[in-house]
C-alpha cells in the first residue's frame, strides 16, 4: 500500500531550504532592544531541567549536533549578553563519536515506490559501549553538568532509586557514575543546581506523549503522583528563591508524527480497488462498544506507516475477516490516536499545565504556554522571510522523527521561552534568527 504525502511539493527548488548554517548566533534578531539587561533576574549560572527535548534529542536520536542546539544551549549563549555567566556545561558526545546513539536521516525525496513519502534511513550509533540485557549503553559524561535533560523521563520517574541504573533509563545511566546508580533524578538535580541562579523546567511531556505516540495504550501518569513528584522538584529548583522558567507542554497532536499519514490517504488508496470501503473498522476502547467505523478526528501514527499497508490482510490481526475492514478483525488499538483519546489527552495535558502553572504562579516564576507557538506554527510562522510551519520535511521545524524539534524549531522555541522571561523579570534577553539554525537534516 502507498500512501501521498500530504502536502504539495516543490521538492527540487526548496531541498536548498532545508539546510541551513547551523548556529550559535548572538544578538542577531533584528530590532532587538538596546541596552541589553538582565533586569531582576540572575543568570550567572543557569541549569535546565527536562526530558529529550531538554537534551536535543532530534530524528530519534540524541547526537552532538542536536545536542549543540538544543534550546537551553541558545538559552545559555543569550543569557551571557545580558549578564556574561559561567559555561554552559552539556553532557556532548565527543566529534569522534558525533552519531552518539544513532539517529535518522533524509536519503530520498519522495517517490512512487516510498508511497509519496520521504525516505529515512538510520547513521549507525557511535557511542555504545556494551549492552545489557539487549539494552545499549552509552558513552559517559561524568561531572558537573548545567543541561540535565534526559529523553525518556516521566514525572513518575523522578524519584525512582535504580533509574539510573544499566537496567534503568541508558540515557540518565551515563550521567552517573557506578557508584551512584541508585541515585534518584530528583537527588541529581539537587546535586547540579546547588550554586544555580536560575533554571528552566521542561518536564511532564512524556507522561502525556507516551499514552499518544502508541495509541492510547501507555497509561498516563496519575495526576497524584505527577503532582507529588512535580512539587517536589520543582520546590529543590526554587529553594532560596532561585529564579526560573516553567515550561508547559504543547497539545502534542499537532506534531508532524500524528497529521503526516492521514485517514483521508489511507481510505482513499483502498478505495481505489474497492469503492465499497468509506471508512476503518478500529479498536477504539473509550467508545461504546470498544469497536466503530473510523471517523474525523482519529489520528494515525507516522510511525505505524508499515502497519497500515497490511490493511485489508486476512492473514494480520484475528484473522476473521479482511484486516482493519471487519468487525471481526479491526485495526488495534496501538495504530490509532482515535478521537475519544484525543479529547482524553488534551484534558489530561491541561489538568498537567494547571498542576504545573499553579507551582509557577505561586513562586513568582516565569511561565511558558508553548501551544502560542505551535498555534502560530500549526499556520504558518514567517521570520525574516523564511516561513516555518509544523509540516512534516518542508515546515523546517519537524525533525525526522515528527516529535521533536530541528535546530530551527528548537531556536523558535528559545525565543518564546525568552520572551516570558522578558516579561517576567523585565530583562531585555534578545531573540534569535531562528532562520540562521539548520532545518531538516539531508544527508548523501
Amino acid at each position: 500500500m502507498q500512501f501521498r504525502f500530504t502536502h504539495p511539493l516543490r521538492w527540487i527548488a526548496l531541498m536548498g531550504l532545508m539546510v541551513s548554517t547551523a548556529g550559535c548566533y548572538e544578538n542577531d534578531q533584528p530590532g532587538v532592544i538596546d541596552p541589553l539587561l538582565p533586569g531582576t533576574a540572575n543568570f550567572t549560572k543557569y541549569v535546565a531541567v527536562g526530558n529529550s527535548l531538554t537534551a536535543g534529542y532530534a530524528d530519534n536520536g540524541l547526537y552532538r549536533d542536536g545536542q549543540l542546539n538544543s534550546y537551553p544551549s541558545i538559552l545559555a549563549q543569550q543569557f551571557r549578553l545580558v549578564r556574561g555567566g559561567s559555561t554552559f556545561v552539556q553532557p556532548l558526545f565527543t566529534p569522534e563519536q558525533a552519531a552518539g546513539t544513532g539517529y535518522l536521516k533524509l536519503t530520498s525525496l519522495p517517490t512512487a515506490a516510498s508511497g509519496g513519502l520521504p525516505v529515512t534511513a538510520q547513521v549507525a550509533p557511535q557511542a555504545v559501549r556494551g549492552l545489557v540485557n539487549g539494552k545499549p549503553l552509552f558513552t559517559k559524561f561524568i561531572g558537573p553538568l548545567n543541561n540535565l535533560g534526559v529523553p525518556g523521563i516521566r514525572m513518575s520517574d523522578t524519584q525512582t532509586p535504580g533509574y539510573g541504573s544499566a537496567a534503568g533509563n541508558p540515557y540518565f545511566e551515563r550521567l552517573l557514575p557506578d557508584v551512584s546508580a541508585l541515585r534518584t533524578y530528583q537527588q541529581f538535580v539537587g546535586d547540579n543546581v546547588t550554586d544555580a541562579t536560575f533554571f528552566s523546567c521542561f518536564m511532564g511531556n512524556n507522561d502525556a506523549l507516551g499514552y499518544a505516540t502508541t495509541g492510547g495504550v501507555t497509561p498516563f501518569t496519575p495526576t497524584a503522583l505527577f503532582t507529588a513528584n512535580y512539587n517536589a522538584l520543582i520546590s529543590t529548583l526554587n529553594a532560596n528563591g532561585r529564579q526560573g522558567v516553567v515550561i508547559g507542554i504543547p497539545k502534542v497532536t499537532t506534531a508532524a508524527f500524528f497529521q503526516t499519514v492521514t485517514l483521508t490517504q489511507v481510505i482513499a488508496k483502498i478505495a481505489a480497488a474497492n469503492p465499497a470501503v468509506t471508512a476503518l473498522v478500529i479498536q477504539a476502547p473509550l467508545a461504546p462498544g470498544g469497536i466503530r467505523a473510523s471517523k474525523t478526528g482519529d489520528l494515525l501514527l507516522l510511525a505505524q506507516q508499515a502497519a497500515y499497508a497490511t490493511i485489508g490482510r486476512t492473514d494480520v490481526g484475528t484473522k476473521i475477516g479482511p484486516y482493519g475492514l471487519s468487525l471481526t478483525n479491526p485495526l488495534a488499538n496501538e495504530l490509532v490516536l482515535d478521537a475519544e483519546e484525543v479529547a482524553a489527552l488534551n484534558a489530561k495535558i491541561d489538568e498537567y499545565n494547571g498542576i504545573m502553572k499553579a507551582q509557577a504562579d505561586s513562586r513568582g516564576l516565569a511561565w511558558v504556554d508553548v501551544s502560542t507557538l505551535t498555534n502560530q506554527l500549526s499556520t504558518g510562522l514567517a521570520q525574516n522571510g523564511v516561513n516555518f510551519s509544523l509540516s512534516y520535511i518542508l515546515g523546517g521545524v519537524m525533525s525526522l522523527d515528527g516529535i521533536h524539534f530541528t535546530p530551527a524549531g528548537y531556536a523558535l522555541l528559545a525565543n518564546e521561552i525568552i520572551k516570558s522571561i522578558n516579561a517576567k523579570y523585565s530583562s531585555t534577553i534578545p531573540l534569535v534568527d531562528a532562520t540562521r539554525y539548520r532545518k531538516v537534516l539531508v544527508q548523501p
